[in-house]
């Protein structure tokens, strides 16, 4: 390896042997082998400086100052035996701080790329072929930026972040219920890591917390019970509402597909059946009072319908479609109309009506509802405004 080649790396003033480093190409990653200079250590236990070569072990460290392709720098660090306290160390890594895998000059050029305000966590990770995730981890441990107070009321939801990190889909985000301003974004929804944070904010403000809205992710609900310990859990209406039209849209489907071309001798009321159910699939799922109220094309017969008269053709179709989404309102209105106080007789007969289905689909939800009794019932509480993470119809 000459020196013009450890000058483009950034390598100068390390202790780097010449003469037995080298450089490979392999694809599309720069790979260096790199030989370090044997220099005086101190045992970090005692610190003796009588001490003994015990093996080596490899290492690899991301060094991508080049935005052209990757670089990794290989190399064996030596491990030695302390021979007063017998302390095992490695000896000093001149690349980067100890357990990390990304070179500190690499570190730095990212931090400097994201001071602009057009930068991205993505667009930097491209410039110096890096994950996401790594940059936003070096972001994090280089800038201190002061965190939020918690609120009194917190709203718990989340975003898909697959294509951030491989570790969890999902990252969990906090708002301010009355600013709606978000709090806190935390990379993960994986309780052992939020129990990790939230054991950092301090048990007073914690305590300060009066109520958590969450969606029915049980781990939420522990971890509110475990850190915010003055707190009530919610349940967000609208993860109930969007759960129940889930189902719904099951026994559509199994009535749908009664219906298929192929399992019929081409009658041509089930290829209308089969046809409406189709098309018009929203009309089960959404709010009716959101459907276009004017004259809807049906290409099938070349006709214009108003609303009412799909919807009354669609529920003529099968008895059980017809029970599910009457069924369905009901619960639909109570969400809408019911009160904290008075909710939970109402609230109690629903779930009978839906444990005690005939269809398996809705048995499904009223057990799962019955085991959430509590925090739906606390949603309905208002605080100037019902606590809930939306807004529900």
């Amino acid at each position: 390896m000459n020196n013009d080649t450890i000058k483009l790396l950034n390598l100068e003033g390390i202790n780097v042997d010449l003469t037995k480093s080298d450089i490979i190409k392999d694809a599309n990653t720069l790979y260096c082998n790199i030989v370090l200079t044997k220099l005086d250590e101190i045992c970090p236990e005692c610190g003796s400086i009588s001490y003994s070569l015990k093996d080596y072990q490899s290492k690899k460290i991301t060094h991508s100052i080049s935005t052209a392709f990757p670089c990794i720098l290989k190399y064996k660090a030596r491990r030695y035996i302390c021979k007063d306290c017998g302390k095992i160390f490695y000896e000093r890594n001149p690349f980067s701080l100890p357990d990390e895998k990304t070179s500190t000059m690499t570190r730095f050029l990212v931090i400097n790329s994201l001071r602009s305000h057009t930068s991205t966590f993505s667009s930097v990770a491209k410039q110096y072929n890096l994950t996401p995730m790594t940059v936003m981890n070096i972001f994090d441990s280089w800038v201190d930026c002061k965190r939020k107070t918690f609120p009194s009321i917190i709203c718990i939801d989340e975003i898909y972040t697959n294509k951030l990190s491989n570790s969890s889909k999902y990252a969990a985000v906090l708002l301010d219920f009355r600013t709606r301003e978000i709090v806190e974004i935390y990379h993960s929804r994986h309780k052992a890591y939020l129990a990790n944070r939230f054991t950092i904010i301090p048990e007073e403000e914690r305590l300060g917390v009066r109520a958590v809205i969450i969606d029915m992710w049980d781990s939420y609900k522990e971890l509110t019970h475990r850190y915010f310990k003055n707190s009530i859990v919610a349940v967000d209406s609208f993860h109930i509402i969007n759960h129940l039209n889930k189902y719904l849209d099951k026994i559509r489907l199994k009535v749908m597909k009664r219906y298929l071309k192929s399992n019929v001798n081409r009658f041509i009321d089930h290829e209308m059946y089969y046809y409406m159910l189709k098309k018009f699939h929203y009309f089960f799922t959404k709010n009716y009072e959101d459907i276009y109220d004017g004259e809807i094309r049906i290409y099938k017969i070349n006709a214009k319908w108003k609303k009412d008269e799909i919807l009354k053709y669609l529920l003529s179709i099968d008895d059980d479609l017809k029970y599910g989404y009457e069924l369905k309102e009901k619960y639909r209105e109570f969400n809408l109309t019911a009160e904290y106080e008075t909710c939970d007789e109402e609230l109690t007969k629903l779930i009978d009506k839906f444990c005690n289905s005939h269809l398996e689909e809705y048995r499904e939800f009223g057990k799962m509802i019955r085991r959430w009794k509590d925090e739906i019932k606390n949603s309905f509480i208002r605080v100037e405004l019902r606590i809930n993470n939306k807004e529900n119809k």
